[in-house]
C-alpha cells in the first residue's frame, strides 16, 4: 500500500475535527504511518470556523477543504469527499472513511497494513477493513463490525476485537477503510440516503457481492456513541404526535426514509415491517419501547 485518501464530513464540531486531524499528524510525526496521505474534507456549512481552523494548522499532509452549503448531511458530505478524491490525480490504493468525532489510535496504521497483505495473500486483492472504536472513558466498545443474527427483526450481533481478524457482514463507517479493488467493483455510497445509513448499506451489499468485511484485531480508535436508543431521545415520549411524526421523518430524528431504504435495497421482504413499525413507535411510543426493551432482554421503566 503506498497511498490513501482520507475521507470526512464536518458541521460544526471543530474541536473533535482538530483532535481528529491531530491523531493523524501524531502518527505521520512519528513515522507511524508508512505511506503518504491526503485528506478530503468537506465542511457542510459550519458556522464555528471549522475551515479556517483546519486550514490554519500545518499538517503533515494536505488537506483538501471542499466548502459546502450545509444541505448535505453524513452522507451527502462524504459523497462529496469520495467524488474529489476520484477526481484527484493521483492513483489511491483505497478510501478511508473517518467520522471527525473519532480519534485514530497509533497502531491503527500497522493493523491496515498487516490487514491488507493478510486479504492480497488469501484473497488475491484489497478487501474492506473494519476498526472498531471504544468510549474514551470506559473503554466499552462503541462502532465496528457486526453479523445479523435474526433476518427477521434483524437484530445484529456486534464483534468487538478479539485479537485476531474476523469476518463481519456489516459495518459502521467511524474508521473503516475501503480498498480501490472494492471501489472499482462496488463504486461509491449511493446518494439515495439521508444523513446516515450507507456504511451499512455499502460494507453489507459488498459482502453479499462476495467481498470481506476484515474486522482489524484490535481497537482502531476512540469514539463516544451517540446514537440512543429511541426511547433515550430528548422529550421523545413527550413530544405532541405532529412533532413525533416530523422526527421520524427527519434526518437527525429517527430518520425513517434512511430505515426503509435500506430494507428496500438489502431485505426488501421486511419493507412494510418496518413502515408499520415506524408508524406505530411514533403513535404509540410508550407501548413499543416496552415491546422493544423486553424483545432485546433489557431490564428499564419506560418513562
Amino acid at each position: 500500500m503506498n497511498s490513501i485518501a482520507v475521507l470526512i464530513t464536518v458541521f460544526n464540531r471543530v474541536k473533535k475535527t482538530l483532535s481528529c486531524l491531530d491523531s493523524i499528524s501524531d502518527a505521520y510525526e512519528k513515522g507511524i504511518i508508512p505511506f503518504s496521505l491526503r485528506v478530503f474534507l468537506t465542511d457542510d456549512g459550519s458556522s464555528d470556523g471549522t475551515a479556517d481552523q483546519v486550514r490554519g494548522r500545518n499538517y503533515p499532509f494536505p488537506v483538501e477543504i471542499l466548502q459546502a452549503d450545509g444541505s448535505l448531511y453524513w452522507n451527502g458530505g462524504m459523497i462529496n469527499s469520495w467524488k474529489a478524491a476520484i477526481a484527484f490525480p493521483e492513483d489511491y490504493d483505497g478510501y478511508l472513511w473517518l467520522n471527525n468525532d473519532s480519534v485514530i489510535l497509533p497502531g491503527f496504521w500497522k493493523m491496515l497494513t498487516q490487514a491488507d497483505e493478510y486479504a492480497r495473500n488469501k484473497y488475491g486483492k484489497g478487501q474492506i477493513y473494519v476498526g472498531s472504536t471504544r468510549d474514551k472513558e470506559t473503554g466499552k466498545f462503541t462502532y465496528g463490525g457486526f453479523n445479523f443474527v435474526n433476518l427477521l427483526t434483524l437484530k445484529d450481533k456486534m464483534l468487538p476485537p478479539n485479537g485476531e481478524i474476523q469476518e463481519c457482514q456489516c459495518a459502521h463507517g467511524n474508521i473503516t477503510f475501503v480498498s480501490r479493488e472494492v471501489v472499482e467493483k462496488t463504486g461509491i455510497f449511493t446518494d439515495k440516503y439521508e444523513h446516515g445509513g450507507s456504511d451499512h448499506d455499502y460494507t453489507y451489499r459488498a459482502y453479499k457481492r462476495g467481498f470481506h468485511n476484515l474486522i482489524l484485531p484490535d481497537f482502531a480508535g476512540e469514539c463516544e456513541n451517540d446514537h440512543p436508543e429511541d426511547g433515550d431521545r430528548p422529550n421523545f415520549f413527550e413530544m405532541p404526535l405532529k412533532k413525533r411524526i416530523q422526527y421520524l421523518k427527519s434526518p437527525n430524528g429517527l430518520n425513517l426514509h434512511n430505515a426503509l431504504l435500506f430494507q428496500e435495497r438489502c431485505f426488501p421482504w421486511r419493507y412494510p415491517i418496518i413502515w408499520l413499525t415506524g408508524y406505530f413507535k411514533a403513535l404509540f411510543p410508550k407501548t413499543y419501547y416496552r415491546f422493544y426493551l423486553r424483545a432485546r432482554g433489557v431490564k428499564r421503566d419506560v418513562i
